[in-house]
């Protein structure tokens, strides 16, 4: 004997099994994107900051590569339509810096995240990290022609770079507050020369562009 009741409860069923998961991945899809793009939003909010990323379009030739910390890669390529090192996180460095990030999107960078190359993000750590002299041919191999640095974020994030390049930042900066001094031995660091450009004078750089916000370098190869 046929019971159409269980049939249909049965196919009930089945659809729920099917669109709940599925609904479940467009949610957190979009959610993604909504987080993304809050990155960009974030930075089109600082004052001074647009303005930097239009400069540096209008300084630079079109087929320039730019120097800057892989965050800010995004915003390079959409809004200067630059090329950069590096534009997405690796894995390794999202299992760092991400543990503070809460769980549901660290699920959603696991399913939907684009992925870096770790090589490229520790060479641009080395890269900032070292003299400028030894900074120089690792940039020269990814075809670096200009440098891009934000005051006081790179400070914030010394750290962060320091770690990535196998140093201790206390060894090259030190801070109380607001107030970031590099050491003698930081005195030698390209990111911090960069950065103390008024005092440290950066010998292979030459400044094209200061809002008090960003500086735009180009890198001058001997």
């Amino acid at each position: 004997m046929r019971r159409p009741w269980r049939n249909k409860w049965f196919i009930l069923s089945l659809t729920i099994i099917i669109l709940v998961p599925l609904i479940l991945l467009v949610t957190l899809r979009i959610d993604y994107g909504g987080r993304e793009d809050q990155v960009l939003r974030y930075f089109s909010q600082q004052a001074g900051m647009p303005e930097v990323f239009a400069e540096l379009e209008t300084r630079t030739p079109n087929d320039s590569i730019v120097l800057c910390w892989w965050d800010y890669g995004r915003a390079v390529r959409q809004w200067s339509h630059r090329e950069v090192i590096e534009a997405y996180p690796s894995r390794d460095i999202w299992q760092s810096i991400g543990s503070s990030r809460d769980p549901i999107y660290g699920l959603e960078t696991q399913i939907f995240g684009t992925w870096g190359s770790s090589e490229k993000i520790h060479d641009i750590a080395r890269i900032f990290m070292l003299p400028e002299d030894q900074s120089l041919p690792i940039m020269r191999s990814y075809n670096v022609s200009f440098v891009l640095v934000f005051v006081p974020d790179e400070l914030q994030k010394f750290s962060w770079i320091a770690k990535i390049a196998g140093y201790n930042e206390s060894d090259y900066l030190t801070a109380s507050g607001t107030d970031y001094q590099p050491t003698a031995a930081g005195s030698q660091v390209t990111l911090l020369r960069l950065l103390f450009d008024d005092t440290l004078h950066p010998a292979l750089f030459t400044k094209l562009y200061d809002n008090g916000k960003g500086k735009i370098y180009r890198v001058d190869y001997p």
